[in-house]
């Protein structure tokens, strides 16, 4: 399938970019703790048309947008596509999650990543692994109910085995 023809309210795949994705740029604010660890993040996206794109895969950093959201893009002298204003929510909400490094957790860092992604996989969203270990950016389809992902995501805060960030949220919390 193409990623082009895929509709917002489609299961969320891993982008796989092709000849017709580009990447978008946006730029990050960090904080005083130097959070993100970047000034800025790209993501891949399908173009629309008249500097219209679709966003096509979860983003690490980026707060307020979500896979499959509409965006304008402008692109600069250099040629790179830098995020202007988002047009329309595709309907995903966007949660990263960082594991605590923990040496005397009973299983390694990777298995315990592994093991949270096939939990959310099981419940129809889909995950992207970050360069940076334990960190994991989790899409969350409009189809899918939001309870068990937060129930989840709220035990194992309160375990302090992760903390979690709503970076995008346009479910409704019960």
């Amino acid at each position: 399938m193409n990623p082009s023809d895929i509709r917002p309210s489609s299961p969320r795949r891993a982008a796989t970019p092709g000849k017709d994705h580009v990447k978008v740029h946006f730029d990050l604010v960090q904080d005083n703790q130097g959070y993100p660890p970047a000034t800025s993040e790209s993501i891949w996206a399908v173009p629309l048309g008249q500097a219209r794109f679709r966003l096509d895969n979860i983003p690490f950093f980026v707060c307020g947008v979500s896979c499959f959201d509409i965006i304008s893009a402008r692109t600069e002298a250099n040629g790179l596509l830098r995020f202007d204003q988002l047009l329309n929510e595709g309907g995903h909400s966007t949660i990263r999650v960082l594991f605590y490094d923990n040496p005397s957790a009973p299983r390694a860092l990777a298995e315990r990543v592994s093991e949270l992604r096939n939990r959310f996989r099981e419940l129809g969203c889909s995950s992207e692994q970050s360069h940076i270990p334990g960190l994991i950016s989790v899409d969350i389809p409009p189809e899918v109910d939001i309870t068990e992902p937060k129930l989840i995501l709220d035990a194992g805060e309160k375990e302090q085995l992760w903390e979690y960030e709503e970076a995008n949220l346009v479910h409704a919390v019960p």
